[in-house]
């Protein structure tokens, strides 16, 4: 079961609600990686405008990365994409050699013409994620994205209520990623393994908010894969009753549906690759995998 879970947690803690320091945050992903916790680590998320910053803390820390196994970013773009791959450009140069490589971008386009227009500034070598706008149709945008030879992004909370999508978005989001074929990643408000209510923000007095959970949205997209039927798909994203779900040796039950190991890492490896996360521990320790197969 493990396979269906690998490397999904994009380690975010420079972002909200954590909003650690560089320092915090490096000395964390460094200690998570070389924990045996980190089969379930994903990449390092980090804004472009930030890059200087990152490598002043690894080389702070004294952190050496063995260029065998390099720690991998995802840079978070803003709106200046030509200064930002300069600064891309200049991190590359100065570290990849030192085993850190910023070979993934994230940016939000918000039409299809606009992504059209960054898809031709941003080089096919770097993993592209565009993310979506917070309300579809999506079928186009993500045909569009399928096209450019990149992948999609939705995001799936924040830290304010109106932040987190309907589930009816994201249904017709996953809807369109299967049927074109288009990888993707969320981010926001997936802290937790399955759908609940949660402090919205790390505050001592955070209101509580209905949030999605990693889980309902592998189960959705394996189900998807399978048949297509959005109905039931949704049903996934929206179920809060965490006893529908049970995990049996090589599959996770929802209700009256079986879902197998192989399944749900098909669903991870073609489509959902990764979801990105202020926190890793919460994710990990919920789920409970621990050690197992």
């Amino acid at each position: 079961m493990r396979a269906a879970f690998a490397g999904i947690v994009d380690y975010a803690g420079l972002f909200p609600p954590a909003t650690c320091s560089m320092a915090d945050a490096v000395s964390q992903y460094d200690a998570y990686r070389r924990s045996s916790e980190r089969w379930m680590l994903g990449r390092f998320v980090v804004a472009a405008i930030r890059l200087q910053e990152l490598a002043q803390a690894i080389e702070i820390a004294g952190i050496a990365v063995d260029p065998t196994d390099p720690w991998r970013l995802t840079v978070v773009m803003g709106a200046v994409i030509p200064a930002e791959l300069g600064l891309i450009a200049a991190f590359q140069g100065a570290w990849q050699s030192r085993g850190v490589l910023a070979d993934a971008i994230e940016y939000r386009v918000s039409s299809v013409g606009q992504l059209t227009v960054v898809a031709e500034q941003v080089p096919r070598a770097f993993q592209r994620y565009f993310e979506v706008p917070p309300v579809g149709p999506y079928r186009e945008i993500v045909a569009a994205i399928g096209a450019a030879g990149a992948f999609a992004k939705i995001r799936t909370g924040g830290t304010t209520p109106d932040l987190f999508p309907a589930a009816t978005d994201v249904t017709t989001f996953l809807m369109a990623a299967v049927k074109h074929g288009v990888p993707f990643k969320a981010t926001a408000g997936l802290h937790h393994p399955f759908r609940g209510n949660y402090p919205i923000t790390y505050a001592p007095n955070a209101e509580p908010q209905s949030m999605y959970g990693f889980v309902n949205v592998l189960l959705a997209t394996a189900e998807l894969a399978r048949s297509g039927e959005g109905e039931v798909a949704q049903a996934i994203l929206e179920e809060s009753d965490h006893g529908a779900f049970a995990r049996e040796a090589g599959a996770i039950v929802w209700r009256d549906e079986r879902y197998t190991a192989e399944e749900l890492t098909s669903a991870h490896e073609k489509f959902f690759l990764s979801f990105g996360s202020c926190s890793f521990r919460e994710p990990y320790d919920e789920l409970g995998l621990g050690g197992a197969s």
